[in-house]
């Protein structure tokens, strides 16, 4: 039955003010629609159209003559009654997008619920009309339609798939149910709703390729949408991967470097003799000076795993820290930025980190260290318990593997920096190895000095 300039006339046995999707059957014929008359449906979740698509699809229609298989369409007037009805009940802040987008079509019109992407092809194709069946009674469906037709077809992105089973979601469908009507995994459609709680920039750049790990890695690892942003922009700056821009968004501040302070010079008096060392002969070599002597202390081994005392001293009196000390408070960082984000995914990595440190027998310091380390984390981890020897004991006795795996990453880590802040031996493989897990966990570059130690590998 063709359609005249104001569509098909559809006869139903009513009075129009009585009618509802439910009062007449579905039409079983098909009727040609003119293609000015069918309007998107407001609950595809299909936002962006590919032209190379549209184009692949129009050539298939041109081959075949016209569509394989007809459009479902529903009338415009009834679709609006229904939802006006519904959203008001239920997500009142969805009606102005409705409104927006049917609120001034024509009554004679209709929705395609399934099918826009046809559509779109015929309308390349020179095509003035469509096939289509009235499908009134899918109405109350058409959040769910589109979603195994795009998904079969053209597929969606990650952001549409995630916006169609969300739709369906606030209809009051239960996750399984939508997984058997879509023939996706409920896992897979869970992880797609989590999609939408990124900030809408990241959600954009999921839409134009970003991989939906690194999406997952912002989401997991920061637990806020302002921190998942700016590690989003620290990605697209300096072309880094999630963790490591999620694991610079955690570090706490680099502390500052204290500026060196002039040393007053002592005040003579004309009674006051002057010092022996002025008397000095220009051929006698001049004595070691103090602070000579302190630079000389402070090189000197350091097996606790942090900075020297004679550093930290050297660094209160507002002179500036060794380049050991400088490193080392960048390594312990660093560590403590890992044990932020938690074990890592990868057992045989975990395994390398922790297998040296069973071997080195953790002392008293190291174990100190991790304890320190896993406390002062931003978010505690572990028990609240401040001597170490009775939280490592709490630990063992919790059977929390995940929490055992987490401490002994922190024992391991404190094991391999007491090694690398010991002053007095060289550097080693094991060190190279540790210094490699710290630019492979959060993107850690090595100082020159440490580069030196290295051998400048």
């Amino acid at each position: 039955m063709a359609a005249g300039a104001s569509g098909p006339t559809m006869t139903f046995g009513r009075k129009k003010k009585t009618r509802s999707i439910w009062d007449d059957p579905d039409a079983t014929e098909v009727i040609d629609i003119p293609l000015e008359q069918l309007h998107p449906n407001p609950f595809n979740p299909r936002l962006v159209y590919r032209d190379e698509d549209i184009d692949e699809l129009t050539e298939s229609i041109k081959a075949e003559g016209g569509v394989l298989q007809d459009l479902s369409v529903a009338e415009v007037e009834l679709f609006l009654e229904y939802w006006r009805g519904r959203l008001a009940e239920t997500q009142p802040e969805k009606l102005e997008e409705l409104e927006e987008r049917l609120g001034s079509v024509p009554a004679g019109d209709y929705v395609t619920l399934i099918g826009h992407n046809r559509k779109l092809a015929l309308e390349r194709a020179g095509a003035e009309t469509a096939p289509c069946k009235v499908t009134n009674s899918k109405i109350p469906r058409a959040r769910l339609l589109g979603l195994p037709e795009n998904m079969r077809r053209i597929p969606l992105n990650p952001i549409e798939e995630a916006l169609g089973f969300q739709g369906a979601l606030d209809d009051g469908m239960l996750q399984a149910e939508v997984a058997a009507q879509t023939g996706c995994k409920q896992p897979h459609i869970s992880r797609r709703v989590k999609l939408l709680k990124l900030p809408a920039e990241v959600q954009e750049a999921v839409m134009d390729g970003l991989a939906v790990s690194e999406a997952e890695t912002l989401l997991d690892r920061l637990p806020t949408p302002e921190q998942q942003l700016q590690a989003w922009r620290v990605m697209k700056e300096e072309g880094i991967k999630a963790a490591f821009a999620a694991a610079k968004v955690l570090a706490p501040p680099a502390p500052a470097t204290p500026t060196a302070k002039p040393k007053a010079k002592p005040k003579l008096t004309p009674a006051s003799p002057v010092p022996q060392q002025q008397k000095r002969s220009p051929q006698e070599p001049p004595e070691e000076s103090p602070a000579a002597g302190a630079d000389a202390e402070s090189k000197t081994s350091n097996s606790g795993g942090e900075a020297s005392d004679k550093q930290i001293e050297q660094a209160s009196d507002g002179t500036k820290p060794s380049p050991s000390a400088e490193a080392a408070e960048l390594r312990a960082q660093a560590c403590r930025t890992i044990l932020e984000l938690g074990v890592p995914s990868n057992p045989r990595e975990t395994l390398r980190l922790l297998a040296p440190a069973l071997l080195a027998a953790p002392n008293k310091t190291a174990r100190e260290t991790a304890h320190e380390w896993l406390r002062s984390a931003a978010k505690p981890i572990g028990p609240e318990t401040a001597n170490p020897e009775s939280y490592f004991a709490e630990v063992s006795a919790s059977g929390d593997t995940k929490l055992t795996a987490h401490v002994a990453l922190a024992v391991a880590l404190a094991v391999a920096e007491q090694r690398a802040a010991d002053d007095s031996r060289p550097w080693d493989a094991q060190d190279r190895d540790y210094l490699a897990h710290l630019k492979a966990a959060v993107n850690y570059q090595p100082t020159d000095w440490e580069l030196d130690r290295l051998g400048g590998k």
